[in-house]
């Protein structure tokens, strides 16, 4: 009886396990994962350390197959500045929001938004001097705590730049 409780205890535990590994990030679990999805076979995530705010913490865009991310930036784990904005999107019947990292010449812009006639729409924008290079769609739901409440708390700094959500 005794091994029979053992074998069901290590199933449920295997089972939550499995589960809660189930989301594929570049995330670790000491971090907060701001945004984060799929996009072919790889994955773009925005981690944070766990707490983040005004005075502590950082922000580091990750993106590449899992494991093994061919970009972090900032290629340290510093704290938000000038190399990162934010800033939410109104439409009519929805909303959303983006953050754009700023890399010399290119930006990536981490977005999510939901409208009414379109649905949702997340993904990244890649931007160089200016003009788009790429636009990689997620293919799953994302995780995305992107918003007004997130930019306030991190103090993330008001994009001055503007972004167009892609069609």
């Amino acid at each position: 009886m005794e091994s029979l409780l053992k074998a069901i205890v290590l199933a449920i535990f295997v089972l939550f396990s499995e589960f809660a590994y189930s989301v594929e990030s570049h995330c670790i679990r000491s971090e907060l994962t701001i945004f984060n999805c799929r996009i072919g076979t790889k994955v773009v995530s925005v981690c944070g350390s766990n707490p983040i705010s005004s005075q502590i913490g950082y922000l580091q865009y990750r993106f590449g197959f899992l494991k093994s991310p061919e970009l972090m930036y900032p290629n340290k784990k510093i704290q938000a500045g000038q190399w990162v904005t934010g800033n939410s999107l109104v439409y009519a019947g929805g909303g959303g929001a983006y953050l754009r990292f700023i890399r010399n010449r290119y930006h990536y812009i981490v977005y999510t938004a939901i409208g009414r006639g379109w649905g949702e729409r997340a993904g990244v924008i890649v931007e160089k001097d200016g003009f788009r290079k790429a636009n990689l769609s997620c293919n799953n739901q994302p995780i995305s705590e992107l918003g007004a409440d997130f930019f306030e708390r991190a103090q993330i700094v008001v994009d001055q730049i503007g972004f167009e959500l892609p069609d």
